[in-house]
């Protein structure tokens, strides 16, 4: 009779045991004295970073098809401006494709109004600005480009002028190609070049009495030609004007490899301000 009892209660305790819900796994939570109120979500550990204000002033005006906008610290008393751009109605003749060009300048401390408005055109590009200091006397320019081709690239140039705050358009800076502010020699050189051969025109402008003057122009023609020679053509600013003090014909044979490299040698030299010919 006990064996019968025990084995009852044995299998009474194994149907129990089977009926028993399982316990769910444990899981990670927010610990009770750091978990965020209902509706309100966990703050990041590294807040971002504020915009600087100028990058949200700029922000909110638009870049796209017909508005350009850009920042230049001028390096004066006016410090960072804004400058914004706009593209008027472009003329119906398709191959200038000549567009009037809108600018004006603004002083973040005070949008009230523009401080300048200045008119220019593009041919056939758009939204290419540079900063630079070209006339190299510490405070920083800028350019925009108008004009670009398969190497020559043109572009209009203001300079900042402390004294009466305003920017200031140099005619001459847009007749160069390619034009690069040596800080060094305090020279812009241009280079346009003609055709593959590597010939083309070379420039070298200095400030003179605050007007932009070219004071050597180098030209090389190369007319890929039997019988037609090579020319080297310098001039240099003399009394105020460019005067030729170099000509030479070089004659290009297909088959003379080094006639044709006399030029190039020739030429090169000449891209020296400091060399002025042989004595």
């Amino acid at each position: 009779m006990k064996i019968r009892c025990a084995l009852l209660a044995a299998a009474l305790a194994l149907l129990l045991a089977g009926c028993q819900v399982e316990e769910p796994a444990e899981t990670a939570s927010v610990p009770p004295d750091t978990a965020a109120p209902v509706g309100e979500s966990v703050p990041s550990e590294t807040p971002s970073p504020a915009l600087d204000p100028l990058e949200e002033l700029l922000a909110q005006y638009p870049i796209d098809d017909d508005h350009d906008a850009f920042l230049v610290d001028t390096g004066g008393r006016l410090g960072t401006l804004l400058v914004t751009v706009e593209l008027g109605e472009r003329e119906q003749d398709l191959e200038l494709r000549e567009t009037p060009l809108y600018i004006a300048i603004w002083d973040p401390e005070d949008m009230s109004e523009a401080i300048q408005e200045m008119e220019s055109t593009i041919f056939n590009i758009f939204h290419w600005h540079a900063e630079v200091d070209a006339n190299f006397d510490g405070y920083m320019d800028f350019s925009y480009t108008y004009a670009m081709g398969n190497q020559p690239c043109y572009a209009h140039l203001w300079i900042w002028d402390e004294d009466v705050g305003q920017f200031v358009e140099v005619p001459e800076y847009a007749e160069i190609s390619m034009p690069y502010c040596d800080p060094e020699t305090e020279t812009i050189d241009g280079w346009a070049r003609e055709s593959a051969a590597g010939d083309g025109v070379t420039t070298f402008h200095r400030w003179e009495d605050g007007e932009l003057v070219c004071v050597r122009r180098i030209e090389t023609y190369c007319p890929w030609e039997q019988g037609v020679p090579i020319i080297v053509s310098v001039q240099d600013r003399v009394d105020g004007e460019l005067k030729r003090v170099y000509y030479e014909e070089f004659p290009w044979e297909l088959d003379e490899i080094e006639g044709r490299e006399a030029w190039r040698l020739e030429a090169s030299k000449w891209g020296s301000l400091d060399y002025h010919g042989e004595t």
